[in-house]
């Protein structure tokens, strides 16, 4: 009995199980089908070219653009609903390509293919290659033999291609740009492209989205008669969190970057040791907090006119005091000054502004450079902090705006290194007497500014 029972049983998950794959599979058919109607009226053509798989499904398809005018109007859509910042773009662009788009990419076309499982939940695997190009480009090379013989291989090849994750919930994942190394030759020019993964991944979580684009070597090579360009990318990262346009952070990390340049005219060389980029936007109870951090490392431009090499820039910022709620309007009352129906008086702006002002605000920025070297100025190290701040006050629109200087507190510390200061007092930047002014401070002279209430003076003394 009890053995019929366990059975009974195993016969009904084992059947259960055998059905599930079919059942999943209408399912991702059905959303298809959803999402087919919603192309097909903002300017797509979907097609579904074949259906195979059991326990995993994959379909073939194609997506071209028949009507690019809805499609861009479309895709715009969809950023400005998740980012309102971008509205002004948005809207911008419109206009801006309104009148070519369609004659542009009307007939440009995609070959792809999608895996999902049909067993359990999981991400959706789909790839896009480039198949054709727009009818107007299709019509110029059809009569063109050398780029008809270069262009038309890569796409039967399926050469520029993207591989996208989405999760069970449709949401976009992962980005991956299938590596490439082609030399492309046409009418007498050269083309080389090497490149190894670039990708982009996402990750959105309570409203917050979490990315890192990446490339870890991309390079461009375009050789001619009398013309050359080389460039040369190595491991390229972007980092961020992004929650909304007044909560973000990120961060950029290139390991090396080389340009070089050559022509009749032009014979230029740039070289980048590394580079590394640190910012965040928050708003900590209403106080909007900006922070940068900059640093490049073995900078050298060569040129036929003059040769720039620097060992390290280093540059930050901190700005604080901005009140959070005044510069949403602010930037609610400028996108009605472009974008709105309604006229918007100057007087609101004008309002806007001067509630920034009775805020305050505060501002650390500082800036260092070693070793800079060029034909024109040579010096060792310059390091420049200066500190900026606006209490809060009562100016008013009636106040002349020379008022507003009177609020300015500036407190500045310039270090320049002793060589440096006899080659600056050889370029005659400022007068002997303010170079005197500077404080010893072993190989170092220190110059401390200060500016408050119009009063600017050096090292304690005023200067008239």
């Amino acid at each position: 009995m009890f053995k019929t029972k366990y059975l009974v049983i195993s016969a009904v998950v084992v059947a259960a199980l055998g059905v599930t794959p079919l059942i999943v599979s209408q399912q991702v058919d059905r959303t298809i089908e959803a999402n087919n109607v919603i192309f097909e009226k903002n300017g797509f053509k979907h097609e579904l070219l074949s259906k195979s798989g059991y326990l995993s499904g994959v379909r073939t398809f194609s997506l071209e653009v028949v009507d690019a005018k809805k499609a861009r109007d479309f895709l715009l859509a969809l950023l400005v609903a998740k980012n309102a910042q971008y509205k002004l773009f948005a809207e911008s662009l419109k206009v801006e390509t309104d009148a070519g788009i369609n004659d542009a990419f009307n007939g440009l076309k995609f070959k792809g293919e999608m895996t999902n499982s049909n067993l359990l939940p999981s991400d959706v695997k789909v790839s896009l290659s480039l198949a054709q190009l727009p009818t107007s480009m299709q019509e110029e090379i059809v009569n063109n033999k050398a780029a008809s013989d270069a262009v038309l291989p890569l796409l039967a090849r399926g050469v520029l291609a993207v591989d996208m994750t989405f999760s069970s919930d449709q949401k976009l994942k992962t980005i991956k740009f299938k590596d490439i190394k082609e030399e492309i030759k046409a009418e007498g020019t050269t083309l080389n492209i090497d490149t190894e993964k670039q990708q982009l991944s996402l990750n959105e979580r309570g409203g917050v989205v979490q990315g890192a684009l990446g490339v870890a070597k991309q390079n461009l090579g375009l050789n001619g008669e009398m013309f050359m360009l080389k460039s040369e990318l190595k491991d390229f990262i972007y980092n961020f969190t992004y929650k909304d346009d007044l909560n973000n952070k990120g961060d950029i990390n290139i390991g090396k970057y080389a340009l070089e340049i050559n022509d009749e005219y032009t014979d230029v060389k740039f070289d980048l040791g590394s580079l590394k980029l640190i910012s965040s936007v928050e708003d900590v109870k209403k106080d909007l907090q900006i922070k940068t951090d900059f640093t490049m490392d073995n900078v050298v431009l060569l040129d036929s006119t003059d040769d720039a090499k620097l060992e390290k820039f280093f540059a930050k910022l901190f700005l604080r005091g901005l009140n959070a709620d005044t510069i949403k309007k602010v930037q609610a009352d400028y996108n009605t000054l472009l974008l709105g129906t309604t006229p918007i008086e100057d007087k609101v702006l004008i309002d806007d502004f001067v509630a920034l002002v009775n805020h305050g605000v505060k501002v650390d920025l500082g800036i260092a450079f070693k070793g800079l070297s060029s034909e024109m100025m040579k010096l060792k190290d310059v390091s420049v902090d200066t500190t900026l701040e606006i209490a809060q006050n009562t100016y008013n629109d009636t106040q002349s705006p020379l008022a507003l200087v009177g609020l300015l507190d500036i407190t500045s510390k310039v270090k320049v290194h002793k060589d440096d200061r006899a080659t600056l007092e050889e370029m005659e930047l400022m007068t002997a007497e303010d170079f005197a002014l500077g404080k010893a401070e072993g190989d170092f002279f220190i110059y401390e500014l200060s500016m408050k209430k119009g009063v600017i003076s050096v090292n304690g003394k005023v200067i008239q």
